[in-house]
């Protein structure tokens, strides 16, 4: 690791901070229907007082103002705290990771700066905005075009013609495309939202070119799938717990209910089921942004979810993130040691 190197990875820590800054207004207006550029400037969500530069330093200001507003007192969450220094972390991490490659931890800032809203937005509403995936999607399939056009090894085209962050946006829908519909099938109910399917789209499409030349296209997925089921279970398998002990019997009572639907409401109900997969597989999301964007249509056929949030669930988008972020900074590492020990050596 060079000095310059490690000037960049600081440059990256101090750049990634003040991103979170700009986070934290994403994740306050965007679940809430307010724009992220009216008010341009920012303000107490309590008192609605214009914030000066004084209290908009990242990280400083927040310790300095004792963690309340200097017109209302009003107290101040860490979170806003926690995403700027966790962001700023992040891109510090990725500039050590990639320190040979700037299009690879260029995207990866950008696709880890859509991850962090995401993620907060999904734990307090239960949901992922369309646009952060859209976004996300955007990001991984312009990192490949690059490579393309770049000639870079790791993103030759598949059979001459066929760029291969798509059979990996394509394989994230498919297995969590697929955990949605049996989740359906097992309990009649939506197991995982469409949200969390099209990031697992943007995921797939972003960890297939990150796989060195020469190994299986899908070689990363094992492990990222792993850590998002293991993180999901231990970090939220432990609120589910106790949520379930609270609700007791009368949770037993509610599922029942939920599972005794009408015939001709299941199959209605599994129809839609697989159109949505399909709607996913399709790209129909895609087709419908653009003709909105050029008057075809009022509105996109996909909205952000809403529904009623059960005492038991919760939500896996942050759980896909931290399988993804983890893949990427240890995934390849621990496939190749996990191959090199399974695997039986020749002679």
């Amino acid at each position: 690791m060079t000095t310059a190197n490690w000037f960049f990875a600081v440059i990256a820590l101090v750049f990634g901070i003040n991103i979170g800054s700009f986070l934290n207004v994403v994740i306050w207006r965007l679940p809430r229907g307010k724009s992220l550029i009216d008010p341009q400037f920012s303000y107490c969500p309590r008192c609605e007082r214009r914030l000066t530069a004084v209290d908009l330093v990242p990280l400083f200001s927040f310790l300095l103002l004792g963690r309340r507003c200097r017109t209302c007192k009003g107290e101040i969450s860490w979170r806003y705290f926690s995403v700027e220094l966790l962001t700023g972390l992040l891109f510090f991490g990725l500039a050590l990771r990639f320190p040979n490659s700037a299009p690879d931890a260029v995207s990866l800032m950008l696709f880890t700066a859509l991850l962090v809203p995401m993620t907060f937005i999904d734990l307090d509403f239960y949901q992922i905005p369309h646009s952060l995936n859209l976004l996300a999607f955007a990001v991984a399939i312009g990192r490949d075009v690059w490579g393309i056009v770049q000639h870079e090894p790791a993103h030759a085209l598949l059979w001459g013609w066929l760029p291969r962050s798509i059979p990996g946006a394509l394989a994230g829908i498919f297995i969590f495309g697929g955990v949605r519909l049996i989740g359906w099938i097992w309990k009649r109910r939506e197991a995982m939202g469409l949200g969390d399917v099209l990031l697992a789209r943007a995921m797939g499409a972003m960890l297939v070119q990150m796989v060195p030349p020469g190994l299986a296209l899908l070689r990363l997925f094992p492990t990222w799938v792993l850590f998002s089921c293991l993180s999901g279970l231990v970090v939220g398998g432990i609120p589910l717990i106790l949520a379930q002990a609270r609700q007791g019997k009368q949770a037993e009572q509610t599922e029942e209910e939920a599972q005794e639907p009408g015939a001709a409401e299941d199959e209605e109900t599994l129809k839609d089921q697989l159109l949505a997969i399909v709607y996913c597989i399709t790209f129909g999301d895609l087709v419908d942004y653009v003709r909105t964007a050029f008057g075809k249509q009022k509105e996109l056929a996909i909205a952000d979810d809403q529904f009623d949030v059960e005492p038991t669930a919760i939500p896996f988008g942050p759980y896909l993130a931290i399988g993804f972020l983890a893949t990427v900074f240890v995934g390849e590492a621990l496939t190749a040691w996990y191959l090199a020990v399974a695997l039986p050596k020749p002679g």
